[in-house]
């Protein structure tokens, strides 16, 4: 769904005082969203965050991020970017029960055949703590931030621009369910779209006919199965992360053990070219039975657990090349796992979320004299360029162990190939 305005006649609105007042709308608020809010802020005189959830952030995984549930590790180049975004953000983790991890010392990981030890690099500690715990910290500094608002429950359903569809004005929103549902138009000089894996960017766009991403997927068809459990009083192990890594082409099974605040594990078993794992009590013990170390089986079959096994499926790698459009949406920018969904079990999607911050703050400080006039022009087409660069490495990681599954497809918009057709 889309709408027209004139341009000048919401930037009339906006005016006062011989400034345009800026004003930037971001759809989503996981860490994506939260993140790219707080770059905004520091540049724009309000910043808007549209909510689907209509309760305020709580100490629980949030309905719109299902895969927040399975083992999340924010590698040490996240962790650098969110202490900059937020100063001593992780001494506070650390001090709501977040574990030091050293993962040279403190890691057991085990692959093809046998236990590895990773190379000295003197790497930073890394965090470990639940998403939620995480989100939270992020969430009170943002919505701290006085230009800063939420608009709770509300869902984007279209973008609304000027009348000749080269710049957008704002997002269509919807409240509520059926036909008691309100809808409105919300004003803005700029809209990231951080809606995650569901985002309907690509229809949005279709709509303005203007042409959507090209879409490429390569899909391992992996599943998880996580369940969270506590952690033995006496346990006699020097880690404190225990990795069993899938290995290909016929090595399906693996695990990750990964601390959390309280004393809590959590356990997530992987399984690769469509082995899935089991969510039922029994079946989840098999699967940790026969994974090919019994060391992870023995870890938890005496932990104390706390939840039932909770699955997972949608964990295909996909890109959307917004960097190769060929005319965009002045002040229409989308990031997070709307440009970038990634394998969750190489445990990339925070990070790449943070680095999209960090891009996003260096893009807006290059248009800081245009945006303090409410100019936008070459924003998008700047930002999406560069945020594919900072995330191609990520990208590599991510997908090119994938492509030595037998089973794995690699789709883009017209064809699906196998590893072997390319």
């Amino acid at each position: 769904m889309s709408q027209q305005t004139n341009k000048q006649e919401s930037t009339e609105m906006l005016n006062g005082n011989g400034r345009i007042p800026t004003h930037a709308l971001v759809i989503g608020s996981s860490i994506a969203g939260l993140t790219a809010a707080k770059a905004l802020a520091s540049h724009l005189d309000r910043v808007t965050i549209i909510d689907r959830d209509e309760s305020a952030c709580a100490e629980t995984f949030r309905r719109g991020v299902p895969q927040a549930r399975h083992a999340h590790t924010l590698m040490p180049q996240g962790q650098e970017v969110l202490e900059q975004h937020f100063p001593g953000i992780m001494a506070e983790l650390v001090s709501s029960g977040a574990v030091s991890v050293d993962v040279e010392k403190e890691v057991a990981f085990f692959h093809d055949g046998a236990w590895r030890t990773p190379q000295p690099k003197d790497r930073p500690p890394s965090l470990s703590c639940s998403r939620p715990l995480l989100e939270n910290a992020i969430y009170r500094r943002v919505t701290a931030l006085p230009n800063v608002a939420l608009l709770r429950g509300y869902r984007a359903t279209g973008l609304v621009t000027d009348n000749s569809a080269r710049w957008v004005t704002g997002v269509q929103l919807r409240s509520g369910r059926g036909a008691a549902g309100q809808e409105w138009v919300e004003p803005a000089h700029l809209v990231v779209d951080a809606s995650g894996r569901q985002s309907q960017a690509p229809d949005w766009l279709a709509a303005l006919k203007l042409m959507p991403p090209e879409e490429w997927r390569i899909n391992a068809f992996v599943g998880y199965a996580t369940r969270i459990y506590q952690q033995p009083a006496h346990l006699a192990e020097a880690w404190k992360r225990l990795y069993v890594r899938p290995t290909p082409p016929d090595e399906t099974r693996g695990g990750i053990l990964l601390p959390e605040e309280n004393g809590r594990w959590v356990v997530t078993l992987v399984g690769i070219a469509g082995d899935y794992p089991p969510t039922d009590e029994a079946g989840f013990l098999a699967f940790a039975r026969s994974l090919p170390t019994p060391r992870f089986y023995e870890a938890i079959k005496d932990a104390t657990p706390l939840t039932e096994p909770f699955g997972f499926r949608r964990t295909e790698n996909r890109v959307r090349l917004y960097d190769k459009l060929p005319r965009y949406l002045e002040g229409f920018l989308v990031t997070g796992d709307a440009v970038f969904a990634l394998n969750p079990v190489y445990a990339q999607g925070m990070t790449a979320a943070l680095i999209g911050s960090h891009v996003l703050d260096k893009s807006l400080k290059r248009f800081a004299d245009k945006l303090a006039v409410g100019e936008v022009t070459g924003l998008a087409a700047a930002f999406q360029k560069e945020l594919r660069q900072a995330l191609d490495g990520l990208w590599t990681m991510s997908t090119h162990k994938d492509w030595h599954w037998p089973m794995t497809e690699v789709t883009d918009n017209a064809e699906t190939l196998t590893p072997g057709g390319r």
